[in-house]
């Protein structure tokens, strides 16, 4: 049988002592308003036996923990295992039984005309209520330490679950951005080819467009979310790809405001849409086309509009996207916002509107 072990509670211990200290002088300050007698001698005599008792059990507060822990870790023999933990219990109730009287009757042999024979015969009827007063305490102790384990765990298995819901909510993010990355791409490319054998300085250029921002993207890779301001840089960069094929038929509204730039994006959200604008709009005209872009800060919203031309009778094949693009980019918003953002698209005779309305962190 192994007694006094020492399990240390994961409770910083100058605040196990400063707790104990504090509440030996609450009890000693209610004990001398409820005495008749409150002399000097009384109340100092009080101080050191309270002290004293509240300060060794903090001391001791290793072992109690210790023999809570044999008991509660036993997987096999739990009646040994609850015999070693009542018996170590036992133990430490007299040592601090035996040691804090010390303390108390030799300051008062110091103090008053108390003699050292004398203190046998003084201290014998207050054995049996002192054992069972410690005998208290330790439950207490026993409740109070469940207690701090039971919040601990609590508040360990909340920071888990949040963890792992982090943990998915990336893998998650992650596997939408694979699926989009080789979208962009090959759209971008599909936008390239139209241009090789038609025009080849606007091929080259475009050639070169298309590198610096595959290479803005490579070094973004591993970024979920962005300032708008380098969001409307990727948007820019793709617009002015694009107009290389239909600048000649192509107005290009744009309006920004300077504070809508800092707030945090997910990384690639604009390019569902504008991708959206000319693959089934601007692309689709017999005519001249137009692309306005807004977003402005409201209160604690960002509120972006994309408004673009299309076709006056839709026509088979022309309809808005719902596999990769738009609804790629909502599912990311619901991952990275929940119910913190408003998406709506709308169409009348000749105009396609998106709408995208964002809660900012405050």
């Amino acid at each position: 049988m192994t007694l006094l072990r020492k399990y240390r509670p994961n409770i910083d211990r100058k605040y196990i002592f400063l707790v104990a200290f504090l509440f030996s002088l609450v009890v000693v300050l209610q004990i001398s308003n409820t005495s008749e007698e409150n002399s000097l001698k009384i109340m100092s005599g009080h101080l050191v036996l309270f002290v004293a008792n509240y300060l060794t059990w903090a001391f001791f507060i290793d072992y109690i923990y210790g023999a809570l822990r044999n008991f509660e870790t036993a997987t096999h023999h739990k009646g040994r295992a609850l015999a070693e933990s009542s018996v170590s219990l036992l133990l430490l109730t007299l040592i601090h039984l035996v040691f804090t009287n010390v303390i108390y009757y030799s300051y008062l042999c110091l103090t008053t005309s108390l003699k050292v024979e004398e203190v046998l015969p003084e201290f014998a009827p207050y054995v049996v209520p002192s054992f069972f007063s410690r005998v208290m305490d330790v439950i207490i102790i026993i409740f109070i330490l469940k207690v701090v384990d039971t919040y601990q765990a609590v508040q360990k298995q909340k920071l888990q679950l949040i963890s792992l819901e982090n943990q998915l909510h990336l893998s998650e993010l992650k596997a939408l951005r694979s699926q989009l990355d080789p979208h962009f791409l090959f759209n971008t490319l599909h936008t390239l080819n139209t241009l090789i054998g038609y025009d080849e300085q606007k091929a080259r250029s475009m050639i070169l467009k298309v590198t610096g921002l595959l290479r803005k993207m490579l070094e973004q890779r591993e970024k979920h979310r962005i300032t708008f301001e380098e969001e409307l840089a990727y948007f820019k960069d793709y617009l002015d790809i694009e107009q290389e094929r239909f600048f000649d038929r192509l107005e290009v509204q744009f309006a920004v405001e300077e504070a809508t730039k800092p707030v945090m994006v997910p990384t690639l959200m604009l390019q569902p849409l504008i991708e959206n604008a000319f693959k089934h709009g601007i692309s689709c005209l017999e005519g001249d086309g137009f692309i306005r872009f807004t977003a402005a800060l409201e209160d604690d919203w960002l509120n972006i509009e994309l408004l673009n031309s299309v076709p006056g009778k839709e026509r088979a094949g022309t309809g808005v996207s719902t596999k990769v693009g738009l609804r790629n980019l909502k599912e990311r918003l619901d991952q990275m916002f929940g119910g913190g953002y408003e998406f709506s698209t709308s169409r009348t005779a000749d105009i396609f509107s998106v709408v995208l309305k964002i809660k900012t962190e405050v």
